[in-house]
């Protein structure tokens, strides 16, 4: 068989997983740091911003807000808080309803973390 004629067609599953193995590791072997890097964030923005329908966005949202974690809702509030020096249009409903349930959420935390103060001075 000449190398024109071989096909992923001849090759079994597992032997295809094979080569494809064998390819991604000589692949990210001869990257350098900086190609890794560009190559991770075209996936991360693919990944991320690349969304469509709900579900995906679902899917970004969460994996947003389990890398940020305890940091999620300072995020959303500092982008907020900077696209209100830069809008000079009015919210939308959604917008504002959104705005009043960040704002019960830190209502809420801070009064957990008071009754957890309460707990400890008693």
């Amino acid at each position: 068989m000449t190398k024109e004629e071989i096909s992923f067609k001849d090759l079994r599953s597992y032997e295809l997983d094979k080569l494809k193995d064998i390819y991604i590791t000589k692949r990210l072997n001869t990257m350098s740091v900086e190609e890794l890097k560009d190559f991770v964030k075209s996936i991360l923005v693919d990944q991320i911003k690349g969304t469509v329908g709900r579900e995906e966005e679902k899917e970004a949202w969460t994996e947003m807000k389990d890398f940020f974690e305890e940091d999620f809702y300072n995020q959303i509030k500092s982008i907020k808080i900077d696209n209100k020096s830069e809008e000079a249009v009015l919210l939308t409903p959604e917008e504002q309803e959104f705005n009043k349930r960040i704002k019960y959420l830190e209502e809420r935390k801070k009064e957990e973390s008071e009754k957890t103060h309460d707990m400890w001075t008693d």
